[in-house]
């Protein structure tokens, strides 16, 4: 049965795009960023006015069956899908894949990464790439993000779809085409263990995008229209330890701007990552045992149902005491596609007109990476010691009616929709 609703989320437009906290206001709202805009949600305890039966727990779906043969089989599944994607907007994917000895070996790669010098690391910096891939440093998030970078609590490494990578694409590449993905010299295994994750991932990603569709009530193919040339990103993320009472996240909160991501956090390394349910209230999803995927459903997807599924807030606060580190997949629509709502013609639409229906996706996804970045690209340039000529004149500011940022804009959406 679907869980009630509560009294809508306030969008707030006291709060920047740099909010200074994302966690709780006097103790009586959480603060979040959410289809690219801030907004805010009571916190609310049992017997209060607006508290409402929601989501405790994030649910098991087993997906040893996503590819079975029996298509009555596969609707079954993906009735389990929905269920979790309409009530909570969170699952855990078990039954995967991906094996432990796989997952084990992608993550001795991460953490070789990331113990590198930060010299080293910033010879692949994002600054560097048509598509914000690479590596973003402490203080880079912190700046970003609009953090004190003593407070800063990650740092990530961001590969995707690149069609002039052979290991991706074996046809010819299309004029105009950029490199996409920047890798570390210094250690080339890097490149080959996440070139295998990535291509682990993609067709399972697609297994469940047919899934949802069923789940629609449509052919199982039906969403593939907008999902030929998806853009796919893997961010590879460490985290520090925090202090058991320390607030800050590691990552703010927030919805993602995806179809579904799919996050394997590490079983060794203990846990951080919470989603906010309908009452305010933090649920924990901690890293289960085995190769189990955290799952949920983005903002893309959630437009596409015409709300049915949930893009759901959740954050990361790594009190684990321990170094974390976790691999988000976030699979995306192609970046030339218009989204429309599938609608259900006996309910007729239940959402607003959203931007996603006014132009390709490819646009807004890189004005959305881009929202807050204040650092000055051409001084971060000069201070990465690499022989890596950078593809962009960065911006020095970054508002919609900058011309500079449109030009900049248009340059990485060219390389986007070239690519597809």
């Amino acid at each position: 049965m679907p869980i009630a609703t509560p009294q809508a989320d306030q969008p707030t437009s006291s709060l920047t795009a740099k909010e200074v906290s994302y966690d709780t206001v006097d103790g009586k709202w959480v603060t979040y960023r959410a289809g690219g805009k801030p907004g805010r949600r009571a916190i609310r305890q049992p017997g209060e006015p607006g508290w409402v039966d929601t989501f405790d727990r994030i649910p098991i779906i087993d997906f040893a069956n996503v590819d079975h043969p029996d298509i009555e089989v596969r609707k079954r599944l993906a009735q389990e899908l929905a269920d979790a994607a309409e009530n909570c907007g969170f699952w855990y994917a078990a039954n995967t894949p991906v094996s432990k000895e796989f997952a084990e070996q992608t993550f001795a790669a991460l953490e070789e990464f990331f113990a590198l010098p930060l010299g080293e690391k910033r010879k692949c910096s994002w600054v560097l790439t048509p598509g914000c891939r690479g590596y973003e440093s402490f203080e880079e998030v912190a700046e970003n993000e609009g953090n004190k970078s003593d407070s800063t609590l990650r740092e990530s490494f961001v590969m995707g779809d690149d069609l002039t990578d052979p290991v991706q694409w074996q046809g010819a590449v299309p004029e105009g085409v950029k490199t996409q993905n920047i890798w570390p010299a210094a250690l080339p295994r890097y490149k080959q263990a996440l070139d295998d994750y990535y291509s682990k991932l993609l067709p399972f990603a697609r297994s469940i995008l047919h899934l949802f569709a069923l789940a629609l009530g449509l052919d199982e193919t039906a969403l593939d229209n907008v999902h030929k040339f998806p853009m796919c990103a893997l961010r590879a993320l460490h985290y520090p330890p925090q202090e058991p009472d320390e607030s800050s996240p590691g990552f703010l909160a927030h919805a993602d701007f995806s179809s579904f991501t799919m996050v394997l956090q590490g079983e060794k390394y203990g846990s951080g990552l919470e989603v906010l349910n309908l009452n305010g209230h933090w649920v924990p999803a901690p890293a289960i045992a085995g190769t189990t995927f955290t799952c949920n459903v983005g903002d893309y997807l959630q437009h596409l149902s015409d709300g049915r599924f949930k893009s759901t807030v959740h954050r990361v606060v790594n009190r684990s005491g321990l170094e974390r580190y976790s691999l988000p997949f976030f699979y995306s629509p192609d970046p030339s596609a218009v989204l429309k709502p599938v609608v259900d013609p006996s309910k007729g639409r239940q959402t607003e007109v959203t931007e996603f229906e006014d132009a390709p996706i490819g646009e807004m996804f890189v004005r959305r990476l881009l929202a807050g970045v204040e650092i000055f690209i051409p001084d971060r340039l000069a201070a990465i010691d690499t022989d890596v000529e950078c593809i962009h004149t960065w911006p020095p500011s970054h508002n919609d009616d900058c011309l500079e940022v449109d030009a900049f804009v248009k340059d990485v959406n060219t390389s986007l929709a070239l690519s597809s």
